[in-house]
């Protein structure tokens, strides 16, 4: 794998799967080397429903999450955001979002100019990761 030479920014993403499905970074590393034929998972880091953080990609690689933004990003999935008839839903656990925040803030310390967006940010057409980031990152501050 190509290394990653620049960290502009640090994406959040959802895993687009419902709050009852037991859902881990192995399956995720499944769905994009096995189903996809990717050469590894495509985010660096996940976090499952029990606020558990799991390494996917190596950091320092470049990472298969946002076109466009692989070679300058890394990327974060929250396991969640499918509702149970699989629409778009706000559902993750106050454990991953403590998780994020704790995660976000270590990357943050690593990368003090990198900026924290959702999968969204570039590319609108997209619910990932089903919450605001910018008001999630307000209600931090």
């Amino acid at each position: 794998m190509k290394p990653r030479t620049a960290t502009n920014f640090i994406v959040i993403h959802c895993s687009a799967t419902r709050e009852d499905q037991d859902c881990t970074v192995e399956d995720i590393r499944h769905w994009h080397v096995v189903e996809r034929h990717w050469s590894d998972i495509g985010y660096h880091w996940v976090i499952e429903r029990s606020g558990l953080v799991q390494p996917g990609r190596s950091q320092d690689a470049i990472g298969a999450h946002v076109r466009g933004h692989n070679h300058d990003s890394i990327g974060i999935c929250l396991v969640g955001g499918l509702s149970q008839e699989n629409l778009p839903e706000d559902n993750f656990t106050q454990e991953q979002m403590l998780s994020l925040e704790m995660l976000v803030e270590s990357l943050q310390l690593r990368y003090p100019s990198a900026k924290v967006v959702g999968h969204s940010f570039f590319n609108p057409y997209k619910a990932c990761p089903v919450f605001s980031v910018e008001d999630w990152l307000e209600e931090l501050s």
